[in-house]
């Protein structure tokens, strides 16, 4: 099977500094190759990556990267126009898999796409639909990541429920994984608080900051790392955001280091952390992000919003722990990370039960049920029609 992956303008993939869609399409890329199909990446190039016509098993070709500005619309009018470079670049395959804004709507014209020679059109969502699906009526296959998104995108266009796939993000096990004598937060240090993922308003982390303050107010020991971007061109809130993150913060020394983008360090952070908590509140954002999976496959149970996007894998009381948005929220956050922390026993039952869901979602059991979703797509496209 020969297979195609287009990454949008913004983001190169690993390991140069990368976003969570990039990284997931590169490694299951690398796995794909590893497994004997012929994989081709088309994206952008970064100084970082090594140089030649293949990385990792996989071809890459190479279009220059897009700084991502402050305007999304101004970003999605940049897009068409990098979606129409990689077009013309697109290798002969059976499936072709893109998550670029506007090429699935360049490549709508099945007849087109056969004379291209491109197989399959597989449009990948990772974020809740906001008026676009219309564009992308032609698509042969949609895949997306969570149950939430699969209901938004059929409500907004219910002729295209038929042709989606629900397929995980993977998370890389042999990176994260837990410490073989992992133990309790020790008395002589304080509890550390981990959150990984961008610094934005969506991802409720004033919220946190808040929770936390309330904790130390009460007298408890308590540490706040917030791990990753938060440059605008990287997806973060920019300096704004982060000066009310600061004020928020008062005297008390919130850490914010900056992203991390080696797998690796990333997975000695959330191995050094006591608590974990992703307390994004972003209804119609989130997708099915992949940072709570890694910290459950370390063995940190996460604290997240009851947002649905999460129900696959994080159930309160069994895998994680869950507060309540609305009002009351930040009282609702602040009661979860302090039963957490106050309970050895609890985390214990949770960490062991997160790591086994975490376990779910490997790179090759991903691999399999996309390998398995492609074959299916092409003997559908074959047949002449789409998946029923």
């Amino acid at each position: 099977m020969h297979i195609t992956i287009v990454l949008g303008p913004f983001k190169p993939p690993p390991p140069a500094p990368s976003g969570a869609i990039e990284k997931v399409w590169w490694r299951l890329a690398a796995t794909f190759a590893r497994r004997g199909h012929p994989t081709t990446v088309v994206g952008p190039d970064h100084p970082d990556l090594p140089r030649g016509d293949s990385i990792d098993g996989i071809r890459f070709v190479r279009l220059p990267l897009l700084d991502r500005g402050s305007s999304v619309k101004m970003d999605i009018v940049r897009d068409f126009a990098w979606s129409r470079s990689a077009r013309r670049l697109l290798p002969h395959a059976d499936v072709t898999v893109t998550n670029c804004f506007w090429l699935p709507w360049i490549l709508r014209s099945a007849r087109r796409r056969k004379k291209a020679g491109i197989g399959v059109l597989n449009m990948h969502v990772q974020r809740f639909p906001k008026g676009q699906m219309f564009l992308y009526g032609g698509v042969d296959r949609i895949s997306t990541v969570s149950q939430a998104i699969v209901d938004g995108i059929a409500g907004e266009r219910p002729a295209l429920a038929e042709r989606i796939s629900l397929i995980g993000n993977p998370v890389d096990l042999e990176v994260f994984h837990p410490l073989e004598d992992r133990k309790d937060p020790s008395s002589d240090r304080p509890v550390r608080i981990l959150y990984t993922g961008r610094i934005h308003p969506e991802k409720g982390l004033h919220l946190l900051v808040e929770a936390w303050q309330r904790l130390l107010a009460r007298g408890r020991d308590f540490q706040l790392r917030l791990v990753g971007p938060s440059g605008q061109g990287d997806g973060g809130g920019g300096p704004d955001y982060v000066r009310r993150l600061m004020d928020l913060a008062g005297d008390a020394p919130l850490e914010l280091p900056g992203g991390v983008s080696d797998p690796t360090a990333l997975a000695d952070e959330l191995r050094d952390a006591d608590l974990y908590c992703y307390p994004s509140i972003a209804a119609k954002g989130e997708a099915s992000p992949v940072a709570p999976l890694e910290a459950m496959a370390c063995g940190l149970p996460p604290v997240v919003a009851d947002l649905p996007q999460y129900s696959a894998y994080i159930q309160n009381d069994r895998t994680g722990l869950v507060f309540t948005r609305g009002d009351g929220e930040v009282d609702s956050l602040t009661g979860a990370l302090e039963r957490l922390s106050d309970d050895p026993a609890l985390r214990q039952r949770l960490s062991a039960a997160a790591i086994t869901a975490a376990s779910r979602y490997g790179i090759e059991e991903i691999a399999d049920a996309y390998l398995e979703d492609f074959q299916e797509s092409i003997d559908d496209l074959r047949k002449g029609r789409h998946r029923s």
